[in-house]
């Protein structure tokens, strides 16, 4: 079973929403104005504590893999996993054990978008002054979503730009729909051909529609949506133009890190022809010496679990795995895909630490 194309049997129950603690900074005052419209409309935060020790928001499948990394039989094979499932699976349908479900407010007025049962994520942020919606996903998605903007009180027209962190379908197919309707499209310029259909990203991608005149951005540069700054760190390896982008929002300085940085390890995608696994390591090191870093605490990332705390150390472990694919693929391997629970879980069980990471 591929946990991480599980598609759940849970039922759907809308929670009563929260409006949570106030913000802390003064340039979203006007963004606050909206709690009285979200209210009631999205459910709550399901928050875990990771292996770390950190607030999180799982998904499905990670909720998995961290039980099993906590719980598991040594004499028993690690894909052997669909008691697991069964069992959590009528737990969450009868609400007897919480799951996170969507839309969920994370931050403040910042809610996670997309299927409860699937590990994408898109992102809503209202900034006082519009929508922004980040990588809305694929083009099934784009019922759900829309749904998902005007349950929590907007109308469509309320979402004024769209950002990209990098070009592939999963995070743009549904990308020049939005430019159809005036929203300008914000991708890095290095993956720009992609979304433009200048360049072919790949066999393994799927059919898109143009977008006409996407809105380019470097590295190094502020982009402003409202009363949100992001400070765009370019981090190619997975595709050309891979950007994560740092903020500080009510108080929560954080990263919005695409598929370069996941909860636990989780590395991305590598796949195709132009990912490039030095690059890759170089951009994670990038993050890690980035100004910022130390003051991160919340990771948004392209899949999976949501942190709303210890974005350094799944960015340090995702160096760890990373690190230590390359030395396998140096030793002949083909090695590009790692489960990092199931990697970290063998080398705890050996009582050996993490991999050492190559120097960037």
């Amino acid at each position: 079973m591929d946990r991480r194309h599980f598609i759940s049997l849970s039922g759907l129950s809308l929670g009563a929403g929260c409006t949570g603690g106030g913000a802390s900074h003064n340039a979203v005052d006007s963004a606050r104005k909206a709690a009285s419209t979200t209210q009631g409309r999205y459910y709550p935060a399901v928050t875990h504590t990771s292996p770390l020790g950190h607030k999180v928001i799982h998904d499905r499948s990670t909720l998995i893999e961290q039980l099993k990394y906590e719980n598991w039989d040594p004499q028993r094979d690690w894909k052997d996993d669909a008691d697991v499932w069964m069992e959590h699976i009528y737990k969450w349908g009868q609400l007897v054990e919480p799951i996170q479900r969507r839309p969920a407010r994370i931050l403040e007025n910042v809610y996670l978008l997309g299927p409860d049962d699937y590990h994408q994520c898109v992102y809503l942020w209202d900034t006082g002054s519009g929508l922004l919606l980040i990588d809305p996903s694929y083009e099934r998605f784009s019922p759900l979503v829309n749904t998902q903007i005007r349950q929590l009180g907007f109308r469509l027209g309320d979402v004024k730009w769209v950002l990209l962190s990098h070009m592939h379908w999963d995070h743009s197919q549904c990308a020049a729909g939005w430019e159809a309707r005036g929203v300008p499209v914000y991708i890095h310029e290095d993956d720009r051909g992609y979304i433009t259909g200048e360049l072919d990203p790949g066999p393994r991608s799927l059919p898109m529609t143009p977008v006409r005149e996407p809105v380019t951005f470097t590295a190094g540069q502020t982009l402003t949506f409202g009363a949100l700054n992001l400070r765009v760190i370019h981090t190619p390896g997975h595709t050309p133009g891979s950007a994560c982008h740092s903020f500080d929002w009510a108080g929560t300085p954080g990263l919005i890190s695409g598929d370069i940085v996941l909860h636990f390890g989780r590395h991305a995608w590598m796949g195709a022809s132009y990912c490039d696994w030095p690059q890759y390591l170089a951009s994670l090191w990038r993050l890690h010496r980035h100004p910022d870093a130390a003051r991160w605490q919340a990771l948004l990332p392209g899949h999976g679990t949501v942190e709303l705390e210890g974005a350094p150390d799944s960015l340090w472990q995702v160096m760890q795995v990373v690190s230590y694919i390359m030395r396998e693929r140096e030793t002949g391997s083909d090695i590009d895909w790692v489960d990092s629970h199931h990697l970290f879980w063998q080398l705890r069980q050996e009582g050996k630490p993490g991999p050492e990471v190559l120097k960037g």
